[in-house]
C-alpha cells in the first residue's frame, strides 16, 4: 500500500499556554515551532512534528462525549515501565484518568488534556503476538499501581 502511515495529528484547543504546559511539561514534546495566536507543533524525536494543536476561540465548545470526531489519539510507548510511569505523571499533576485498560496484547492508560481531548498511551505485551490472537479488542481494567512487568 502507498500510503506509509498516520503522519501527524491535529488538534484544536483555547488556550495555546496550557496546551504547552501539558504536552511540553507534563508527556515531555519538544516544541518544533510556535506561531503566536495561530498553533504550536510537537514532536518526541527527530521527526518535524507528531501533534499540533491549533488556537480556537474562547467561546469555542469543548469536545463532547457523544458527538462525531475523534475519540483520542493513541501514543506507543516502549515498554509497561513507560506506562506506570507516565500513569504516575499524570496523577501528580491531577490529569483526569479516565481508564486504564488491559487490551490483552496491549496496556494502556486513557487521559484527557487540559481541553477535555481524550488520549492514551500505551505499550505491546511483547510475549502477544497479535497476529494469532481471535481478538483484539479487549477491554479489561488493570491496575497500573500493582501490575508486573513481564
Amino acid at each position: 500500500m502507498p500510503i506509509q502511515r498516520v503522519g501527524h495529528v491535529v488538534i484544536k484547543m483555547r488556550d495555546l499556554d496550557a496546551a504547552k504546559h501539558f504536552y511540553r511539561d507534563i508527556l515531555g514534546m519538544k516544541i518544533t515551532d510556535e506561531r503566536e495566536g495561530f498553533g504550536v507543533f510537537f514532536r518526541f524525536d527527530d521527526y518535524h512534528h507528531d501533534i499540533a494543536v491549533f488556537k480556537v476561540n474562547e467561546d469555542a465548545e469543548a469536545p463532547q462525549k457523544n458527538q462525531v470526531g475523534l475519540a483520542h489519539i493513541a501514543l506507543i510507548a516502549d515498554s509497561l515501565d513507560t506506562v506506570k510511569s507516565m500513569y504516575q505523571t499524570l496523577k501528580a499533576h491531577d490529569v483526569p484518568i479516565v481508564r486504564t485498560v488491559d487490551h490483552g496484547i496491549t496496556r494502556s492508560v486513557y487521559f484527557k488534556d487540559p481541553e477535555g481531548n481524550e488520549l492514551e498511551i500505551y505499550c505491546e505485551v511483547p510475549e502477544v503476538d497479535w497476529h494469532t490472537v481471535d481478538t483484539i479488542i479487549k477491554a479489561d481494567p488493570i491496575d497500573l499501581e500493582t501490575v508486573s512487568v513481564g
